[in-house]
């Protein structure tokens, strides 16, 4: 009887719990609540039936509905993310009833079918009902087309399917969801043609989910390969894109777990962005490995980008290679080769004036956000990192906010650009270093420092190096505390690492040179640069200039960070 009480406790909990709204937590993420449209229309007996089958599974898979993205955020010190916000139990399950199921026959120009729900007229099938559909064989010039009703679920089940059209070859028309099962083993092909008016090869109106541990191929000859003008996840599943415009593309978010993608894009590898709401446009990445080549942001979101435990992410071409409100990296692995910024926080609502120097620049609300819902409630431009580990090469600014940067643990190496006025950290308002180990190298003529509120110190020194070159950081005892392996050519290095310590004295050894420095809190205070170069003045000038190293001029003040 206790047992059955404590459960029955427990069943109305989650209930409740699946009715509230959650609030995150503002611990190094300050991620915002994010909806599109809350579906209060749903009556409650929904909702208990679902809290009754969650409990009945014994696990939880989602406490949010189906746009909503809430977290609490893994920091340096609370615990891990809640996984389950993002996915729901229909996005994790990949079984079906073959026997109960519809059949799709894809045959040449066209396809046969059987069962309940689906139709063919001409070159087009149409599912019009809620239910599994088993689609298997070779097509072209064949669409399959989803007009259900707009509370109806879908599972589309992919066994070996190639399916071509010159228009959207599944296209998406009407349903609550959509969920697209690539079956265990299976190799899967959706291909449009230059021609196609439609922006997807794979085009949804609804929320759209590809799970399965099958693969699929996805050619966008005319725009993007996968598009949803709601939200996107993907569980398990391999995908394989090329696009003419955006690999993965969505209004609302793009949510991965245990997914392999690999992306070639024109554009965005992956692209989320919401002009209606700054809440959404979220992309959120957990224990799944993304490889990218585009031709502008590797990964892009106009709100909130997550990057949790167990995600490797290699962007190995980009334009920019991450970009977003709040780029938060919990943990991973995250390696980022850029022609331009390699992280970029930056608001959409806003732009920035040309640079003319510290403290000379202006903002100003660009007229199409002005009609934006909740733009009073969107968070702090930011770039967050707990843990992982992060590696850029940036021939723009290697990490670059528009607002703020604040690392708390991790390792965070950076190779900045060799020429131009960039630098490996660039920032508009402030930038703390709690934790973690720091290694940075750029040309020297735009280097910042961190903030004199960072409760780790840290050492910013002049130091000329070639590619290949290891520079080694040595505390008095002869002891290494910190070292890195540069990929390019250097003159200024900034490094910082747990056992370096405020106010002790360094030998950084760069070949067969070496330099001393003292490391510090106080950003003023650190000398380097070119002959005694740059110095840190705070964001936009505000500062004081850094002090010149011996026989060195007085460095300059900060300039205006986060373009």
């Amino acid at each position: 009887m206790d047992n059955f009480i404590h459960g029955l406790f427990f069943c109305f909990k989650f209930i409740l719990s699946s009715l509230r709204i959650l609030k995150p937590s503002r611990k190094g993420i300050e991620e915002n609540e994010m909806e599109k449209k809350r579906q209060w229309l749903l009556t409650t007996t929904l909702f208990i039936s679902l809290g009754l089958a969650a409990c009945g599974s014994q696990s939880v898979l989602s406490q949010a509905d189906a746009n909503t993205q809430t977290t609490t955020t893994k920091t340096s010190t609370t615990s891990t993310t809640q996984t389950a916000s993002y996915f729901e139990a229909s996005d994790l399950t990949t079984t079906y009833d073959e026997s109960k199921a519809s059949k799709i026959s894809l045959q040449g120009t066209t396809a046969t079918v059987s069962g309940e729900g689906v139709t063919v007229n001409g070159s087009t099938v149409e599912i019009t009902k809620a239910g599994t559909y088993i689609v298997e064989g070779t097509a072209s010039k064949v669409q399959l087309k989803v007009a259900a009703g707009k509370e109806d679920e879908v599972q589309i089940v992919f066994k070996n399917a190639t399916l071509k059209n010159t228009e959207a070859p599944l296209l998406v028309d009407l349903a609550k969801k959509v969920i697209l099962t690539l079956a265990d083993g299976t190799k899967n092909e959706v291909s449009d043609e230059s021609t196609s008016t439609v922006k997807g090869a794979i085009y949804s109106d609804s929320d759209l989910t590809i799970n399965g541990k099958g693969s699929l191929t996805v050619n966008g000859a005319a725009s993007n390969a996968i598009k949803s003008k709601d939200g996107i996840r993907i569980v398990d599943a391999t995908v394989t894109t090329t696009a003419k415009k955006h690999g993965i593309a969505a209004n609302d978010f793009v949510n991965v777990s245990g997914a392999t993608l690999n992306l070639t894009a024109d554009e965005d590898g992956i692209h989320s962005d919401n002009e209606d709401d700054v809440l959404l446009g979220n992309v959120y990445l957990v224990n799944t490995t993304i490889t990218v080549n585009a031709g502008d942001d590797g990964i892009n979101a106009s709100n909130t980008m997550l990057i949790d435990e167990g995600a490797t992410i290699d962007v190995q071409k980009s334009e920019e290679g991450l970009e977003a409100r709040l780029i938060h990296q919990v943990g991973g692995t995250i390696t980022v080769k850029s022609s331009d910024d390699g992280l970029n926080a930056k608001d959409w609502t806003l732009e920035s004036s040309d640079e003319q120097g510290p403290g000379q620049q202006t903002k100003k609300v660009k007229s199409e956000a002005t009609n934006a819902k909740n733009l009073d409630q969107a968070g702090d431009v930011k770039i967050v990192i707990d843990g992982g580990t992060l590696t850029v090469d940036a021939e723009g600014d290697g990490l670059d906010a528009n607002g703020s940067i604040e690392i708390n643990g991790g390792t965070v190496v950076v190779n900045g650009p060799t020429s131009g006025a960039n630098a490996a950290l660039d920032y508009d308002d402030n930038a703390t270093l709690n934790g973690g180990t720091v290694l940075f190298v750029d040309n020297g003529q735009m280097t910042m420092g961190f903030g004199s509120d960072s409760s780790q110190a840290f050492l910013m020194a002049s130091a000329q190096g070639t590619a290949g070159t290891t520079v080694e950081v040595v505390d008095s005892s002869g002891k290494t505390v910190a070292s890195l392996k540069a990929s390019k050519s250097f003159s200024t290095v900034l490094i910082s690492s747990p056992d370096i310590k405020d106010g002790g004295k360094y030998t950084i050894k760069v070949g067969s040179n070496s330099t001393t420095a003292t490391a510090s809190k106080q950003a003023a205070n650190i000398g380097g640069g070119p002959g005694g170069g740059p110095g840190q003045g705070g964001p936009g000038g505000g500062g004081q200039p850094g002090q010149g190293g011996p026989g060195g001029q007085p460095g300059q003040g900060g300039r205006p960070g986060g373009r």
